[in-house]
């Protein structure tokens, strides 16, 4: 694509050489007309200024010399057609009426010929059209000349119109151009004008929102790293315990140990790398029809083997309800996943989570339900920062469940609430859709 400079001259210059054109054909046109106007009138004006009583001898008076050129012949005759003048005796044309204009070829030329009656007299005035067309064309082209001079004019003064209106915006690409990489401070948008502050303030806001995305990144990779730091220390530890293990039973120990510790990093590992695709927003994803039903059914079905293991008893409530969101299916079943897993582990053996699918006041609200320890209500808050975990829950994890929970649910413009087991001790958490 061409750039803006380049449009923005080809078409003002073109656009005023075209007008200046067009004007000039319709001033040239203009002025070769009234030219040929002012001709007649001063035929006219030739043939009026006989005096009346205008007395000339019996023979037929002739004018100058019939080799001398001249560019008006004037021929007078009486009422009964006599010839008595002529200003020009080789160039004495026939008489035409009636009165009035007349353009009429004679002798391979055309004339321009006014006759007219004056006191028993007929008085005949001609131009040839050539000296006519001349003379008016001159007329014509030196009307032009000014055009000459506004024409480069003009083109100088759009050349530099366009450089400087461009100007303000070259400097925004110049301070762009000249920013590290890491350098998220706005653009300055004063002595800007109207039309280019706009682009100038989505940049500013662009700046300002990948600031706070790199933050954000910079920050859960400290997090992460900090987190990996520690069970990947008590991993090597414990592998070191088990090459140390003199006994088949302490071997036996160790290696069961070192197996927990593995999925405990392993878990933590999955988790992060989840929080790490939700992270970015979800603009670019196409929302579609979820049925959370049969969403929730999928869930159960797939944690039904680590309930069972647990000896907890999952599943979705019988009063749940067809209700459909618009979100990602994908997102929405890893959201709803962490919620059961999260029910199941802090769960006790013999306890029961339960998946609820309701449409409170036209909102589709999707709920998990258990009877596990629950969670105070002065740390309800801070469950779903990073990494964060109760003490003395008793049960090990990432603290990553929760923040991933909250992430998707704020790309879904879903609210989570937690508040305490209507049927006694546990929690519940919904999780209420725009409806």
């Amino acid at each position: 694509m061409r750039p803006l400079r380049q449009q923005l001259l080809i078409w003002l210059l073109g656009g005023m050489l075209v007008s200046s054109l067009l004007a000039g054909v319709a001033l040239y046109v203009q002025v070769h007309e009234e030219a040929n106007e002012l001709f007649d009138y001063q035929l006219k004006q030739m043939a009026a200024s006989l005096p009346a009583q205008l007395t000339l001898p019996t023979p037929p008076i002739w004018g100058p010399d019939p080799e001398e050129d001249q560019d008006i012949v004037m021929q007078v005759w009486d009422r009964n057609g006599q010839p008595l003048y002529a200003s020009n005796r080789a160039l004495a044309l026939p008489r035409y009426l009636p009165n009035g204009f007349h353009t009429v070829t004679t002798r391979d030329e055309q004339w321009r010929v006014y006759a007219i009656t004056r006191h028993d007299h007929i008085i005949q005035v001609a131009q040839p059209t050539s000296v006519r067309q001349e003379l008016a064309a001159g007329l014509a082209a030196r009307s032009l000349l000014p055009f000459a001079v506004l024409i480069p004019a003009l083109a100088l003064l759009i050349w530099v119109a366009v450089g400087r209106s461009l100007a303000p915006l070259q400097r925004v690409a110049d301070a762009l151009r000249r920013r590290s990489p890491d350098a998220m401070q706005a653009l300055p948008n004063d002595n800007l004008p109207p039309e280019i502050r706009p682009l100038v303030d989505a940049l500013n806001s662009l700046l300002e929102r990948l600031d706070e995305a790199l933050a954000t990144q910079r920050a859960f990779v400290a997090d992460a790293a900090h987190e990996l730091r520690t069970p990947l220390a008590a991993l090597k530890l414990q592998l070191q315990l088990a090459e140390r293990a003199n006994t088949p039973a302490v071997r036996a120990a160790a290696i069961a140990k070192l197996h927990e510790r593995l999925d405990r990093a392993t878990h933590l590992v999955a988790q992060l790398l989840t929080l790490a695709r939700q992270e970015p927003r979800m603009a670019t994803r196409k929302f579609a029809a979820v049925n959370l039903a049969e969403l929730a059914r999928q869930v159960v079905a797939d944690r039904s083997p680590l309930a069972e293991r647990r000896n907890i008893d999952l599943g979705v409530a019988a009063d749940a309800v067809e209700v459909s969101t618009q979100g990602d299916v994908d997102s929405l079943r890893i959201l709803l996943g962490n919620l059961v897993d999260n029910a199941i582990r802090y769960t006790p053996p013999g306890g029961r989570v339960d998946v609820n699918v309701q449409s409170v006041n036209g909102q589709p609200v999707l709920s998990v339900l258990d009877n596990g320890p629950g969670i105070p209500i002065e740390e309800r808050e801070r469950v779903f920062d990073r990494f964060y975990r109760r003490e003395g829950s008793g049960v090990t994890g990432s603290g990553l469940g929760l923040a991933i929970v909250q992430n998707i649910a704020e790309q879904h413009g879903a609210v989570v609430v937690l508040t305490d087991n209507p049927e006694g001790a546990g929690l519940r958490v919904e999780v209420r859709f725009p409806g």
